[in-house]
């Protein structure tokens, strides 16, 4: 894997995967991601989680019922984490994480597919978006930068600052950047592909959640 994912993705992995053993997930983000999926319903059913770093959200829904999860990420770092992680909480059985990437890698439908934190490091969510929503049989939920009011505003400052640190980094960075993208556009496409919003909300203050249900004719 090139020096971008050891630059960006792997270093979270790695830092994510000390706050999962500390606290059971990574972040507070991840926490309230789980929190919704549990309302809507776990017990017994199958979590794909596309872009799942160090794979803590995938290992915490196994925890809290669900039947087998799937971890795909770009960074080989990163999924050597989620390995870890998995063998650490004797979930190896049920638990199967690969490198791909969550927009072109051919993608198992799943019960329940998750990209937490994934949207905003793709200049472009079309393909991400077309290769995803196939893969969910119930459930497809996400968490992504807010994108609209003053709280938009501020998330599009702070991530022309985060790419200009990534740019005068660039030798390491190769190009990576992050993204604040149209989230009333993304909720179309979700809900075109078939699926109704069951649960939406701020999560601490710049990022926001929603997870949808396939819709019954």
């Amino acid at each position: 894997m090139d020096d971008e994912h050891d630059c960006c993705v792997d270093r979270w992995a790695t830092y994510t995967a000390r706050r999962a053993r500390k606290r059971g997930v990574g972040s507070p983000v991840s926490r309230h991601l789980l929190d919704a999926l549990h309302t809507v319903g776990l017990q017994g059913r199958s979590v794909l989680d596309v872009g799942c770093g160090s794979g803590d959200l995938a290992l915490g829904a196994l925890a809290r019922g669900a039947d087998r999860a799937t971890g795909i990420d770009l960074g080989a770092g990163a999924i050597d984490e989620a390995r870890r992680l998995s063998e650490e909480r004797g979930l190896t059985d049920r638990a199967s994480f690969s490198v791909g990437d969550g927009a072109t890698s051919p993608l198992q439908q799943h019960d329940v597919v998750v990209l937490n934190r994934v949207y905003c490091c793709y200049p472009n969510v079309d393909e991400l978006l077309a290769n995803s929503l196939p893969a969910a049989r119930i459930v497809y939920a996400f968490t992504a930068p807010a994108s609209t009011g003053m709280r938009g505003v501020i998330n599009r400052i702070q991530v022309g600052t985060a790419n200009l640190w990534y740019r005068l980094r660039d030798r390491k960075c190769k190009g990576f950047r992050v993204f604040v993208h149209d989230l009333a556009e993304i909720d179309r496409r979700v809900q075109a592909a078939g699926f109704r919003q069951v649960a939406a909300r701020r999560v601490r203050f710049e990022w926001h959640l929603a997870v949808y249900e396939r819709a019954t004719a």
